[in-house]
């Protein structure tokens, strides 16, 4: 007992030094951050680099860009075939970024079993005028041979484009994407992709360099409206599943899980019943048939036999 009260004593005096070290000034305030380290600051590179959402937006499908081959060529070319298709906006030489996004959006491609050309299209645009379609090309190559699938669908509906006038600039400002030139010929942009519908309009941005594949898959599927895929599986995932912006993923609702399972239950019970009644009647039918009939008219060609006594004749 006397040692925690020697323990207290001390807690105590100890607190009454401080206080009377602040209040003398014997210890100042916290020195404040410098103006260059405040909190949160951004850099002066990215002021005016942002993404303004634009859900449900048509993009202009008559833009007019080079392929890989160097031949003109529409975006709307890509959505010809009533697919989806994902776009990014990059540019060939960047030094850091823009290669780790072309690198992981190759790798979730592949672990997906849609596949690039057949089930949905991909777009990558250089957001660089001055980049050719000979750097296009390479790139297209090296991302074509990695993703590893049928190199000719794969080719047909992955596009590399390049534009020497304001094209890409044009489609950027449709999407809601800005980005601005900086020295040395780089450029200061956002990290997003963008998921398309069929018909051209936004229907998911994609943020970051780290693409979930089944992330991918979904947003592939809502874009479609699910008919890039005719599985059941799919069909209870887009009802149950809804994007979370917050996190970047799917996640599932629990309301929707639950309206899900109350509709199965109905349907087996229903199911249930149906089978027993249907059990009952053959049950019935069996019985009837065990039991002896009345046979006396079955044979047409003898009468009845009058078994009752009516009396001697006269």
């Amino acid at each position: 007992m006397k040692m925690i009260q020697s323990i207290v004593q001390r807690l105590c005096v100890a607190t009454v030094c401080c206080l009377t070290a602040v209040a003398s000034g014997q210890i100042g305030p916290t020195p404040s951050l410098p103006k260059a380290a405040t909190p949160n600051a951004l850099p002066p590179q990215t002021a005016g680099v942002e993404v303004v959402e634009r859900l449900g937006h048509q993009i202009p499908l008559d833009l007019q860009f080079l392929d890989a081959q160097g031949k003109p060529v529409e975006i709307g070319h890509y959505f010809s075939n009533k697919k989806p298709v994902i776009l990014a906006l990059v540019y060939f030489d960047c030094p850091v970024v823009c290669p780790i996004v072309m690198g992981k959006l190759t790798d979730a491609f592949r672990q997906i079993d849609f596949s690039i050309g057949k089930d949905y299209n991909v777009v990558i645009a250089s957001i660089d005028p001055k980049e050719s379609f000979e750097l296009a090309a390479k790139n297209k190559t090296q991302y074509v041979q990695m993703y590893g699938r049928d190199p000719k669908t794969t080719s047909a509906g992955w596009g590399f484009l390049t534009a020497p006038g304001d094209e890409t600039r044009m489609l950027a400002n449709e999407v809601g994407w800005n980005y601005r030139p900086l020295s040395e010929g780089e450029y200061s942009h956002p990290v997003c992709i963008f998921v398309l519908s069929p018909e051209g309009k936004v229907a998911r941005y994609v943020y970051g360099v780290g693409y979930d594949p089944q992330t991918m898959r979904m947003a592939l599927l809502e874009a479609s409206q699910g008919k890039i895929s005719p599985s059941i599986g799919d069909k209870i995932r887009m009802f149950c599943f809804r994007f979370d912006p917050n996190t970047g993923k799917y996640s599932i609702v629990a309301m929707r899980v639950a309206q899900l399972t109350g509709i199965l239950m109905v349907l087996g019970v229903g199911t249930l019943i149906g089978g027993l009644l249907v059990k009952e009647r053959i049950r019935k039918r069996h019985t009837h048939a065990a039991v002896p009939g009345d046979h006396s008219n079955s044979n047409p060609g003898n009468p009845p036999i009058d078994i009752h006594d009516s009396g001697p004749t006269p």
